[in-house]
């Protein structure tokens, strides 16, 4: 495991764990984690029994252990929601929003819809300790899909992960969000992108010249095969405000689907001038794809303006909750000290650094037993000599 600094085993003990911290007095579960800025978003809680169920029930922790990095695993997930649920038209169950009752039902043959699919991956991602969300698209031609977008601690970044066509998207190696994906279609038509089918060993690539690539190991493949249009889902991207399905709405599955945020597109001047008269509020993306997970360090003393520190203490601030910055089911900061191991600490702690080169590194834990990147601070103590005072007879420092 990559940035899941537990087991399989451990895991679940964790959850449980978690449990007894989020359940109350009267046995009743605690409300969901609201995240209030940028914008209103409403996290699952570790609390939640379901996500213990799914995890126990199925095997994605098993089926994922064999990827070597937090994004590997991430795919991996991608890969196995893809082999287990099959796709088809299957309006009727387009409300159905549980992943335990989706996925009994797949192993009996049932076939679903993306926006179920992407339900299961976001649940079996969130049991996972990673913060996953569903994201509505719409084509210009009014064509309408879902997805997920997924945190990557390890690329500090959004990831757009579709399970219906077991793909992401890359750009020089680097996954991009549904956002950054938009951005190509609008620049220069997906020319510079790569399509990555499957995970791990399996995983297959595909450029735009490949296209349009036909599979047959989906129904969707045959209803509408990888090609060049696929992009302009793009054209419309909205953002559900919430992950916790298992726990919204007193469990009624069928309700919830708010707060829904749209995002702010650069399409043609036409859709521009179109979007002044729109009743729906439209959010700059740096709203909707804001930073999670992340720690800002400060340090504060007397030296503070000075580049070189004198070996002054100085009191050490660390902020996991900025004004673009959110870290869901926060539970400890850890810091590492030069060479020291990592260690538990407060958000505010002295410290005394030494002469020479000092770097203090952070981040944080979650209550899914999940690290977030690191965040790297390094001070500068100049190492002064002495000059012989002539008129004492001593050395003074310089």
């Amino acid at each position: 495991m990559y940035n899941r600094i537990i087991t399989a085993t451990a895991l679940t003990a964790a959850l449980f764990a978690a449990m007894q911290y989020f359940i109350d007095d009267a046995g009743a579960v605690k409300a969901a984690d609201i995240q209030s800025a940028p914008v209103t978003f409403y996290h699952e809680t570790p609390g939640e029994p379901q996500l213990i169920q799914l995890q126990s029930e199925f095997d994605f922790n098993d089926y994922i252990s064999t990827g070597t990095t937090e994004f590997e695993e991430m795919t991996l997930l991608k890969d196995w929601v893809y082999s287990r649920i099959s796709y088809d038209l299957n309006y009727d169950d387009s409300e159905l929003r549980n992943a335990i009752k989706i996925l009994r039902r797949a192993r009996r043959g049932d076939a679903f819809l993306c926006t179920t699919k992407s339900t299961v991956y976001m649940q079996c991602a969130v049991s996972l300790g990673w913060t996953s969300r569903l994201i509505l698209l719409k084509k210009p031609t009014q064509e309408e899909h879902a997805g997920n977008d997924i945190w990557s601690n390890q690329y500090r970044k959004w990831v757009y992960i579709d399970t219906t066509w077991n793909i992401h998207v890359e750009r020089r190696g680097i996954p991009l969000s549904i956002h950054e994906i938009q951005r190509e279609w609008l620049k220069n038509n997906g020319r510079d992108i790569e399509y990555v089918f499957g995970a791990g060993k399996n995983a297959r690539r595909y450029t735009a010249r490949d296209l349009p690539v036909i599979r047959n190991d989906s129904k969707i493949w045959k209803l509408i095969p990888l090609d060049a249009s696929w992009l302009s889902y793009s054209g419309g991207i909205t953002v559900l405000g919430r992950n916790d399905f298992f726990s919204c709405c007193n469990r009624n599955e069928s309700t919830g689907w708010d707060p829904l945020y749209v995002a702010r597109s650069k399409l043609n001047w036409n859709k521009r001038f179109k979007a002044l008269f729109s009743r729906d509020k439209k959010y700059p993306p740096e709203m909707l794809f804001y930073d999670l997970n992340r720690v800002d360090v400060s340090m504060v003393s007397h030296k503070e303006k000075q580049k070189e520190h004198q070996g002054k203490p100085v009191e050490v601030r660390l902020n996991a909750f900025g004004k673009n910055n959110y870290t869901p089911n926060f539970m400890e900061y850890l810091v590492k000290i030069n060479k020291e191991e990592w260690k538990i600490t407060d958000g505010r702690f002295m410290w005394n650094p030494g002469p020479g080169n000092n770097i203090v590194r952070a981040r944080i834990m979650n209550r899914f037993g999940v690290v977030g990147p690191v965040t790297e601070k390094r001070i500068y103590v100049s190492v002064t000599k002495k000059k012989k005072n002539p008129k004492r007879g001593r050395y003074a420092r310089h």
